[in-house]
Protein backbone atom coordinates (compact mmCIF):
# COMPACT_ATOMS: atom_id res chain seq x y z
CA UNK A 1 0.00 0.00 0.00
CA UNK A 2 1.38 3.50 -0.91
CA UNK A 3 0.95 6.04 2.40
CA UNK A 4 -2.09 7.65 1.18
CA UNK A 5 -3.71 4.42 0.97
CA UNK A 6 -2.74 3.76 4.17
CA UNK A 7 -4.66 7.06 5.48
CA UNK A 8 -7.52 6.22 3.04
CA UNK A 9 -7.92 2.65 4.88
CA UNK A 10 -7.66 4.44 8.19
CA UNK A 11 -10.42 7.34 7.53
CA UNK A 12 -12.44 4.53 6.55
CA UNK A 13 -12.25 2.47 9.43
CA UNK A 14 -12.67 5.33 11.72
CA UNK A 15 -13.34 8.97 10.46
CA UNK A 16 -11.47 11.36 12.43
CA UNK A 17 -10.98 14.76 11.06
CA UNK A 18 -6.98 14.82 12.17
CA UNK A 19 -4.76 16.49 9.71
CA UNK A 20 -2.72 13.82 7.30
CA UNK A 21 0.58 15.67 9.04
CA UNK A 22 -0.84 14.34 12.26
CA UNK A 23 -2.15 10.56 11.16
CA UNK A 24 1.73 10.28 9.29
CA UNK A 25 3.65 11.49 12.67
CA UNK A 26 1.42 8.24 13.89
CA UNK A 27 2.27 6.21 11.31
CA UNK A 28 5.33 7.15 10.96
CA UNK A 29 6.02 6.45 15.26
CA UNK A 30 4.34 3.08 14.85
CA UNK A 31 7.14 1.81 11.67
CA UNK A 32 9.79 3.28 13.59
CA UNK A 33 8.65 0.93 16.74
CA UNK A 34 8.32 -2.01 14.67
CA UNK A 35 11.78 -1.11 13.34
CA UNK A 36 13.18 -1.14 16.70
CA UNK A 37 11.64 -4.21 18.26
CA UNK A 38 9.88 -6.38 15.61
CA UNK A 39 11.40 -5.84 12.04
CA UNK A 40 15.23 -5.81 13.19
CA UNK A 41 16.54 -6.15 9.80
CA UNK A 42 20.51 -5.98 9.94
CA UNK A 43 22.65 -4.16 7.37
CA UNK A 44 26.39 -2.69 7.23
CA UNK A 45 28.30 0.58 6.48
CA UNK A 46 31.56 0.99 5.23
CA UNK A 47 34.09 3.56 6.25
CA UNK A 48 37.40 4.59 5.26
CA UNK A 49 39.67 5.29 8.08
CA UNK A 50 41.46 8.40 8.05
CA UNK A 51 44.57 9.50 9.44
CA UNK A 52 43.88 10.84 12.78
CA UNK A 53 40.00 11.36 12.48
CA UNK A 54 38.71 9.02 15.61
CA UNK A 55 34.45 10.00 15.12
CA UNK A 56 32.34 9.58 12.04
CA UNK A 57 28.89 10.20 11.72
CA UNK A 58 26.45 7.13 12.12
CA UNK A 59 24.40 6.64 9.36
CA UNK A 60 20.91 6.01 11.97
CA UNK A 61 20.53 6.18 15.13
CA UNK A 62 23.26 4.96 17.79
CA UNK A 63 20.67 2.59 19.46
CA UNK A 64 20.70 1.07 16.50
CA UNK A 65 24.50 0.33 16.61
CA UNK A 66 25.11 -3.61 16.88
CA UNK A 67 28.32 -4.05 16.28
CA UNK A 68 31.73 -2.09 15.15
CA UNK A 69 34.83 -3.84 13.45
CA UNK A 70 38.09 -1.85 12.88
CA UNK A 71 40.23 -3.86 10.03
CA UNK A 72 38.30 -6.62 10.55
CA UNK A 73 38.70 -6.63 14.71
CA UNK A 74 35.93 -6.66 17.11
CA UNK A 75 35.60 -3.49 19.20
CA UNK A 76 33.70 -3.73 22.57
CA UNK A 77 31.40 0.05 23.49
CA UNK A 78 33.07 1.52 25.95
CA UNK A 79 31.15 4.02 28.17
CA UNK A 80 31.92 5.61 31.74
CA UNK A 81 30.44 3.07 33.77
CA UNK A 82 32.80 0.15 32.43
CA UNK A 83 36.13 -0.46 32.80
CA UNK A 84 38.49 0.24 30.01
CA UNK A 85 38.73 -1.72 27.05
CA UNK A 86 41.27 -1.10 24.54
CA UNK A 87 40.33 -0.91 21.67
CA UNK A 88 36.92 0.35 22.46
CA UNK A 89 33.98 2.40 20.50
CA UNK A 90 32.02 5.27 22.08
CA UNK A 91 29.20 7.35 21.17
CA UNK A 92 30.31 11.32 20.43
CA UNK A 93 26.96 13.43 20.44
CA UNK A 94 24.20 11.59 19.12
CA UNK A 95 25.10 11.59 15.99
CA UNK A 96 28.53 10.21 16.30
CA UNK A 97 30.64 7.25 16.66
CA UNK A 98 34.19 7.51 18.27
CA UNK A 99 36.74 4.69 18.00
CA UNK A 100 39.89 4.78 20.07
CA UNK A 101 42.94 3.75 19.58
CA UNK A 102 42.93 6.89 16.79
CA UNK A 103 44.24 5.52 13.27
CA UNK A 104 47.28 6.40 12.59
CA UNK A 105 47.05 6.11 8.74
CA UNK A 106 43.85 5.94 5.90
CA UNK A 107 42.67 2.46 5.39
CA UNK A 108 39.94 2.03 2.32
CA UNK A 109 37.09 -0.02 4.14
CA UNK A 110 39.08 0.12 7.10
CA UNK A 111 35.58 0.44 9.78
CA UNK A 112 32.31 -1.75 9.04
CA UNK A 113 29.40 -0.94 11.47
CA UNK A 114 26.62 -3.33 11.68
CA UNK A 115 23.46 -1.99 12.47
CA UNK A 116 19.54 -2.56 12.16
CA UNK A 117 18.06 -0.19 9.67
CA UNK A 118 16.17 2.68 10.48
CA UNK A 119 13.25 3.00 7.86
CA UNK A 120 12.64 6.35 6.08
CA UNK A 121 10.11 8.73 6.99
CA UNK A 122 6.95 9.26 5.79
CA UNK A 123 5.56 12.75 5.10
CA UNK A 124 2.90 14.53 3.18
CA UNK A 125 5.31 15.75 0.53
CA UNK A 126 4.93 11.92 -0.80
CA UNK A 127 1.91 10.18 -0.38
CA UNK A 128 2.52 7.66 -3.22
CA UNK A 129 5.82 6.38 -1.48
CA UNK A 130 5.13 2.87 -0.28
CA UNK A 131 6.48 2.25 3.43
CA UNK A 132 9.54 -0.22 3.74
CA UNK A 133 7.90 -2.48 6.11
CA UNK A 134 6.70 -5.92 4.62
CA UNK A 135 4.27 -4.96 2.10
CA UNK A 136 2.33 -8.41 3.71
CA UNK A 137 1.88 -6.28 6.99
CA UNK A 138 1.36 -2.68 6.04
CA UNK A 139 -1.94 -3.47 7.94
CA UNK A 140 0.16 -3.39 10.93
CA UNK A 141 0.45 0.86 10.47
CA UNK A 142 -2.94 1.06 9.88
CA UNK A 143 -3.84 -0.36 12.97
CA UNK A 144 -1.05 0.93 14.95
CA UNK A 145 -2.30 4.12 14.16
CA UNK A 146 -5.50 4.02 14.50
CA UNK A 147 -4.76 2.69 18.16
CA UNK A 148 -3.08 6.17 18.90
CA UNK A 149 -6.19 8.11 16.96
CA UNK A 150 -8.42 6.45 19.49
CA UNK A 151 -6.76 7.46 22.37
CA UNK A 152 -6.74 11.01 21.22
CA UNK A 153 -10.57 10.97 20.87
CA UNK A 154 -10.61 8.55 24.44
CA UNK A 155 -12.56 6.01 22.80
CA UNK A 156 -11.37 2.85 24.76
CA UNK A 157 -13.09 0.42 22.94
CA UNK A 158 -12.23 1.10 19.53
CA UNK A 159 -8.04 1.71 21.02
CA UNK A 160 -8.76 -2.28 22.46
CA UNK A 161 -10.29 -3.23 19.17
CA UNK A 162 -7.78 -2.10 17.30
CA UNK A 163 -4.60 -3.09 19.78
CA UNK A 164 -6.15 -6.53 19.47
CA UNK A 165 -6.14 -6.50 15.56
CA UNK A 166 -2.31 -5.02 15.95
CA UNK A 167 -1.18 -7.91 18.26
CA UNK A 168 -2.76 -10.59 16.28
CA UNK A 169 -0.66 -9.53 13.27
CA UNK A 170 2.67 -8.96 15.20
CA UNK A 171 1.63 -12.84 16.14
CA UNK A 172 1.08 -13.88 12.62
CA UNK A 173 4.30 -11.50 11.39
CA UNK A 174 6.62 -13.50 14.42
CA UNK A 175 5.34 -16.90 12.95
CA UNK A 176 6.34 -15.92 9.53
CA UNK A 177 9.57 -14.47 10.12
CA UNK A 178 10.66 -17.81 12.60
CA UNK A 179 9.43 -20.56 9.56
CA UNK A 180 11.98 -22.14 7.91
CA UNK A 181 11.92 -21.50 4.66
CA UNK A 182 12.08 -24.40 2.05
CA UNK A 183 11.92 -27.05 4.85
CA UNK A 184 11.79 -30.30 2.75
CA UNK A 185 12.66 -32.59 5.94
CA UNK A 186 9.42 -34.82 6.11
CA UNK A 187 8.05 -35.27 9.60
CA UNK A 188 7.93 -38.92 11.44
CA UNK A 189 4.80 -38.81 12.97
CA UNK A 190 4.95 -42.66 12.74
CA UNK A 191 7.43 -43.12 15.44
CA UNK A 192 9.20 -45.78 12.85
CA UNK A 193 11.90 -43.75 11.79
CA UNK A 194 14.32 -43.83 8.44
CA UNK A 195 16.96 -45.61 7.43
Amino acid sequence: MTLQEILDEIAEKYPHGLSNASVIRKINQVQNELFRTTFRERATAIYTLAKNVFVYTLPIPRTNVDAVLVQGRVYLHQSVEKRSNVPFYYFEGKTGLGIYPTPTENIVDGLTLFYFRYPAQLSEAALTAVPELDADFHMLLVYGALAQICEVFQDAGMVNNYTSKYNGLIDEFQKALNKAPNDDRIEDVMGGGWM
